[in-house]
């Protein structure tokens, strides 16, 4: 009988058999840690682009009142801290690529 799967089908078994041996640490897998963010860094890479919310908003999009709960210590997302850090590093990158977004 010949071999019905797809290239596709062949391809996630192999990436189940890595995430396997690796959960088993048969393999090293590449990977990044992404750590969290206190309240206070969030207020600080705020004031370091902004003097308020209000202005990180009209900034980078993140709503006045989201950024204001993680100044009081809301918990982030990955891609929150993500975000933060990058504006924190490099906030015109993150200005220019807003600006050819379409508003949704």
């Amino acid at each position: 009988m010949a071999d019905d799967r797809t290239e596709l089908g062949r391809e996630i078994e192999a990436g189940l058999r890595e995430a396997i041996a690796h959960r088993r640490g048969e393999v090293a897998l590449e990977g990044r840690v992404v750590n969290p963010m206190s309240a206070d860094r969030v207020k600080a890479i705020r004031k370091g682009v902004a003097k308020s919310p209000k202005e990180f908003e009209r900034r980078f999009g993140v709503p006045a009142r989201t950024l204001e709960g993680w100044e009081q210590g809301k918990r982030l997302t990955t891609a929150e801290r993500v975000l933060l850090r990058v504006i924190e590093r490099d906030p015109m990158a993150v200005e220019q690529a807003l600006a050819g977004a379409a508003v949704e």
